[in-house]
């Protein structure tokens, strides 16, 4: 079990990178508190791709940016080390609207639905 000071009862200490990794695993993303007509649509088009699931907000921060809609909602899109694809929603100020991804069956119609989203919201 961790202590704040980043040891185990045991006495083995955990080094820098490790508590760094650590922190960052567990850091939520802010939450934007408004949310755009347009990325209000967008939200609605993403929670209906086939095997969409929530994502945690810290991926949020690791995700790049992608192309930006006519509102100035960034989309960002964030590809894990097992190439599982999450896409994410940022307001102008970069809190986070909405986080999902989808298993690798369901990756096509994801792509179709951001080609799609780019295509009529930016």
């Amino acid at each position: 079990m961790l202590d704040p000071f980043g040891t185990f009862e045991q006495g083995f200490h955990l080094s820098h990178k490790a508590l760094d990794y650590l922190k960052e695993w567990n850091t939520e993303a802010e939450i934007a508190s408004n949310i755009s007509q347009t990325a209000q649509q967008v939200v609605e088009i993403l929670v209906n791709v086939p095997g969409m699931t929530m994502a945690h907000s810290r991926d949020f921060q690791r995700a790049t940016p992608l192309f930006t809609l006519k509102d100035q909602t960034v989309v960002k899109i964030f590809i894990n080390p097992t190439q599982v694809k999450h896409i994410f929603l940022a307001d102008h100020n970069n809190k986070m609207v909405f986080g999902g991804y989808v298993g690798w069956i369901h990756t096509e119609g994801l792509n179709e639905a951001i080609d799609n989203i780019k295509k009529e919201f930016s």
